[in-house]
């Protein structure tokens, strides 16, 4: 404790360092030790910062500080918070550099080329989904097996014919001449079944030249192939992840992967780059790329998407756009643009704050407050959330509930404190307590409540389950503290149960400020029985050891 004092000697936000200085009476710690302690990686500071339903109303009822305001001030939008004003210079200059874009000013490409950029990505996001759900089925795992004709699509390799060799293998493996296609899509994607060993046919390029990489790749869907000069062919073996495998063919060749992959055995390489030349040429003079069959998927939703993919592929050619001779340069025209509107887009939601981390837990609570009537639809506090102001050592939801249905009304101080007990005990108890029938009673009305709440907040979206409710409500003193409050001395409270006599005094100290707490609702409501009962209650509790001021006095 001293040295997490001394830590904190540092005038927090003034200081850089807090000075901590260690007496050793001792030995002097050894080196390593030493080195560990002050140059080793810290503790992570965590925020513990949680938001409540109490805090929520509270905050919902005055106008000078909004939810997203606390929230913004927690330590665990501290990082966020400092990186803002960066942001925003980037949102500014974003925003600058979109206004002063080159406008597309062509009579062709001008009616639709926005609609067929639209219509172009949306067939590659299909074609992405489906490529996920193939190489995941046993369909998929035997189409992409040895001899398979693929094309290439990355950011090295555009519409590149080849052939898969094998499948799995590590993705960090590169085999020579080339490397693993894109390393940023290899990464950690690589579950050996997804990685893939392919023969491509490129164009032959000079001895130590770099293929340069293309991370800002246009979606274009891929509807046709691209193959070297004659003269000018080339291969290369990589290792790729399926993501780079655009289109799986229908057409398969006998190879001898053994042979090409181990060996290296050129009269193999020659051979199977010739029938790769000559399937390439086919699809390249048909102008199409004879996909797979894959009527074998038998998932609705698959072959919905398929259809999908396949009618918008055949849409493309009808727009005025295409027949643009300029199409390339004006595609990327817009597509700059709208990597830009992106960029803007995502730095305005990132210095808004609809991007603090606790906003959508922030919804969800909303949500459950409306359904159980602590506020209206225009996050008005009604007098529920009144109530539930009120309450700061206890579930606020649950007792809120159990003061308005009137639960309390039935029973005498004594059994309304004990019953109490349940929301301020946190320990274990291995001894059951022995309850009256009315007390066994309000104990299933509690949980029942308890379990209405849980579902509501389920339902809303938020982690919490009956099991978990139910997990937070402890009964193990209901016994004890009915006995106290009625009178029993402290010394013979303790033969009830097995939980140790600090944790009692202390479960009947929080206890008291329960009491005060319901009698705020109770006045808050207006119910003057409601406020008689929890004054003598938390007079019944208040005496002898537990509220001493000193074991020694």
């Amino acid at each position: 404790e001293y040295t997490q004092m001394s830590g904190r000697a540092g005038r927090r936000g003034l200081d850089d360092t807090g000075v901590v200085i260690i007496a050793c009476n001792d030995d002097i710690p050894d080196q390593a030790t030493l080195s560990k302690m002050m140059l080793g990686v810290p503790t992570k500071l965590e925020s513990q910062f949680r938001l409540t339903y109490n805090m929520i109303l509270n905050l919902l009822r005055v106008e000078a500080l909004k939810v997203e305001e606390m929230i913004k001030r927690s330590f665990s939008e501290n990082l966020a918070q400092k990186a803002l004003p960066e942001h925003q210079i980037k949102f500014q200059e974003s925003s600058k550099v979109l206004q002063s874009l080159q406008k597309l000013n062509c009579a062709i490409c001008g009616p639709d080329i926005h609609h067929y950029y639209d219509t172009s990505a949306r067939i590659v996001l299909l074609n992405h989904e489906l490529r996920e759900r193939i190489v995941k089925s046993p369909v998929g795992n035997k189409a992409l097996s040895q001899g398979r004709i693929v094309v290439v699509n990355s950011s090295f390799y555009r519409n590149t014919v080849g052939v898969i060799l094998r499948s799995g293998g590590s993705s960090s493996r590169t085999l020579a001449p080339a490397r693993a296609s894109s390393a940023a899509a290899v990464k950690k994607e690589a579950d050996d079944d997804r990685i893939y060993s392919i023969l491509l046919l490129v164009e032959k390029r000079q001895p130590g030249a770099k293929i340069a990489e293309n991370t800002d790749m246009a979606p274009l869907p891929v509807t046709s192939v691209s193959l070297p000069p004659p003269n000018k062919i080339d291969h290369e073996i990589i290792t790729l992840p399926y993501t780079d495998i655009a289109v799986i063919t229908r057409m398969q060749i006998k190879i001898d992967a053994e042979a090409i992959l181990d060996t290296r055995d050129s009269g193999e390489i020659t051979k199977t780059t010739q029938q790769l030349q000559r399937l390439g040429q086919e699809m390249q003079d048909e102008g199409k790329i004879p996909e797979n069959d894959w009527s074998k998927m038998r998932e609705l939703d698959f072959q919905e998407r398929y259809r999908e993919k396949e009618t918008l592929l055949g849409q493309l050619g009808s727009f005025q756009c295409v027949r643009c001779p300029d199409l390339d340069e004006h595609y990327g025209l817009v597509h700059n643009e709208r990597l830009l509107q992106q960029q803007v887009a995502d730095l305005a939601h990132t210095i808004s704050d609809q991007n603090l981390e606790l906003l959508p837990d922030y919804h969800q609570r909303i949500e459950v407050l409306k359904r159980l009537r602590f506020i209206d639809e225009n996050t008005a506090v009604q007098i529920k959330g009144r109530v539930a102001c009120e309450i700061n050592t206890a579930d606020e939801l649950v007792l809120t509930e159990l003061i308005l249905e009137n639960f309390l009304a039935d029973y005498e101080p004594a059994e309304i404190v004990a019953l109490l007990s349940c929301f301020v005990f946190q320990e274990k108890s291995t001894s059951e307590p022995v309850l009256t029938p009315k007390l066994e009673k309000g104990v299933h009305i509690i949980k029942d409540i308890a379990m209405r709440v849980a579902e509501t907040q389920y339902e809303c979206g938020l982690d919490v389950r009956r099991e978990d409710a139910l997990a937070g409500l402890k009964f193990g003193l209901v016994e004890v503290v009915y006995e106290w409050a009625r009178g029993l001395p402290f010394k013979h409270i303790t033969d009830l149960t097995d939980v140790l006599e600090g944790s009692i005094v202390r479960c009947i100290v929080r206890l008291d400020e329960t009491c005060r707490e319901v009698r705020g609702a109770a006045r808050t409501i207006g119910d003057a029985s409601l406020y008689r009962k929890m004054e003598e209650a938390s007079e019944s509790i208040k005496r002898d050891i537990v509220f001493a001021a000193s074991l020694y006095f």
